[in-house]
């Protein structure tokens, strides 16, 4: 979690594809977002410029949500409502990244945990904070130790590519509890 414009989604995405491409062959991979667009806006396309900068090859089905890295499918899903679970239902997945989840159902979240049944699969989420009681802050940030959940807290300075001076436009352009969420990255009341 943390700061907006911190690198989270980027950091996410590079991993994602490292340790899914790393450690498997023909396996499925779920990755979702708030809606189709946002997933495809915020996670396909930086997505599909790392992995030609990485000089490999992938096979995007945009009409089918898809995406094909060497022998790994990877499914795309929006997650917007609570119906939005049931196309998950039946999938066997090696892994998940999932972007913005503070925005996603409970029971898709749920869901798509229960669908990583692999051995090794792992789950690779991101969000910018909301409030303190939020779901997705008290039973997996909270309750990170408990569940072997390796914890990341990311601020604007993680991300290399933003200026001082943006930095400075961002932090003079909210106050209240929106700097505290969107500039410190913090889990507050509004």
């Amino acid at each position: 979690d943390g700061a907006i414009r911190s690198g989270k989604t980027i950091a996410m995405i590079c991993s994602f594809l490292r340790w899914s491409l790393d450690n498997f062959q023909g396996q499925d991979f779920i990755i979702a977002g708030k809606s189709m667009g946002a997933l495809k806006r915020n996670v396909v396309k930086p997505m599909r410029q790392i992995l030609e900068a990485w000089g490999i090859s992938h096979e995007y089905n945009r009409s089918d949500n898809f995406i094909i890295i060497g022998s790994n499918t990877y499914y795309l899903f929006g997650a917007n409502n609570e119906a939005s679970q049931d196309v998950l239902q039946g999938l066997t997945s090696a892994g998940a990244l999932a972007d913005e989840v503070a925005l996603f159902p409970q029971s898709f979240i749920d869901q798509m945990i229960g669908r990583c049944s692999i051995d090794g699969s792992k789950i690779f989420m991101n969000c910018n904070p909301r409030g303190p009681y939020h779901y997705f802050k008290t039973e997996y940030i909270d309750k990170a130790k408990e569940k072997n959940i390796y914890y990341l807290h990311f601020t604007m300075d993680d991300n290399l590519t933003l200026s001082e001076k943006v930095k400075e436009r961002y932090q003079r352009m909210f106050s209240g509890v929106f700097f505290k969420r969107y500039i410190l990255g913090l889990w507050v009341m509004a």
